[in-house]
């Protein structure tokens, strides 16, 4: 394999209902290695270590969101590869807005979603893009620039180091962009985020 070639893995995480499984094969289709899983359990440290970038496309309805973060920020903490969410399913862009603020989440998919589309996503997802409808990043981002005038830099208590790491993350850069430009590794870049 090319050194310079990036392993990807997707993970349709849900109950094992025909809806998943056929998105499971549409993506194997689209060339995009793929597989169905019931939890993010059934995925090992090691398993994650294989691939430089782990994309868990989580089914809204049948999956709790706060116990895949949960259990994937703990795993993020142990591997240098990229642990990335998105979710499917989603039935508003209400739900979509509430669900771009959480930790590891890089893009949300409706229940409506064309598959072309989708297909689009996690690739821009892959590519350290985050991937919603505008005008649910146009929301959250609306909503946090109102929450940010109420708290001033004091209050929030981060390092310089984390500063400097915000600044860099805040241009879209991935991890080990960040890690290269503040010359850190990988690992730390993960700890100060």
């Amino acid at each position: 394999m090319n050194s310079q070639e990036q392993t990807q893995q997707v993970y349709v995480v849900g109950s094992q209902q025909l809806q998943n499984a056929l998105l499971t094969e549409f993506l194997v289709k689209e060339d995009v290695a793929t597989k169905s899983i019931p939890s993010v359990e059934g995925v090992s440290v090691e398993t994650l270590r294989e691939f430089d970038q782990n994309l868990f496309l989580v089914d809204y309805h049948s999956v709790d969101v706060n116990e895949v973060i949960a259990h994937l920020l703990e795993a993020d903490q142990e591997v240098e590869s990229d642990v990335l969410i998105a979710l499917f399913n989603v039935d508003s862009d209400d739900s979509l807005s509430r669900l771009a603020g959480l930790p590891m989440v890089n893009g949300g998919f409706q229940h409506d979603c064309p598959q072309a589309l989708l297909s689009k996503g996690i690739k821009a997802i892959f590519d350290g893009e985050l991937w919603f409808p505008r005008s649910v990043l146009q929301a959250y981002l609306m909503k946090s620039r109102t929450f940010n005038k109420t708290f001033s830099r004091s209050e929030v208590n981060l390092t310089d180091r984390e500063v400097e790491v915000l600044k860099v993350m805040a241009t879209g850069a991935k991890n080990s962009e960040i890690a290269t430009s503040l010359n850190l590794s990988p690992h730390t870049i993960k700890t100060h985020i």
